[in-house]
């Protein structure tokens, strides 16, 4: 939750929607707990049963290793965007990758080249997910590495290391 926070304009109607009353509750608690106090709306169910009979949006997701196999093979090697925050890259950080934190992503989108894929990571996995989730909706062909960071070195990916 504290990423949107750090996402959405102060103010922004929030709709909470969860599997189960429960899910919508700890959403809700949550959502306290960054100043957020009152959801504008909320829905229980299934997400197929909120896409109103649409197709629900979705990207890939991938390993570093598939990211070092695609740069490898790769004639045009697509956009490798960091989303961490500037402490963590300060450490290391993967060499010829753009570097926005996911907190500034949204005001930073015109940033994003277009014309190539887009593979986004993070740390874990999770602010990878929620950066591609925005630039897909932002039409961007985008895949999600859904991977901790330590598995860069593994797969082989040249690292640049700052921090000892």
């Amino acid at each position: 939750m504290t990423y949107l926070g750090w996402l959405i304009p102060w103010g922004t109607p929030v709709t909470l929607l969860g599997e189960t009353a429960d899910d919508v509750a700890a959403a809700q608690r949550d959502l306290v707990r960054i100043g957020i106090d009152r959801p504008a709306a909320a829905a229980t169910g299934k997400p197929e049963e909120w896409a109103n009979g649409g197709q629900l949006a979705t990207f890939r997701a991938a390993t570093f290793a598939d990211l070092a196999a695609v740069l490898a093979t790769s004639g045009e090697p697509p956009v490798v965007l960091d989303v961490r925050r500037h402490d963590e890259r300060h450490e290391s950080y993967l060499d010829g990758t753009l570097h926005i934190p996911i907190h500034q992503l949204p005001a930073r989108l015109p940033e994003v080249p277009r014309d190539r894929q887009v593979w986004v990571h993070c740390a874990a996995g999770y602010r990878a997910s929620v950066a591609a989730s925005l630039l897909s909706r932002a039409g961007i062909d985008v895949v999600a590495v859904d991977d901790a960071y330590e598995a860069v070195r593994g797969a082989g990916l040249p690292v640049v290391v700052l921090a000892a």
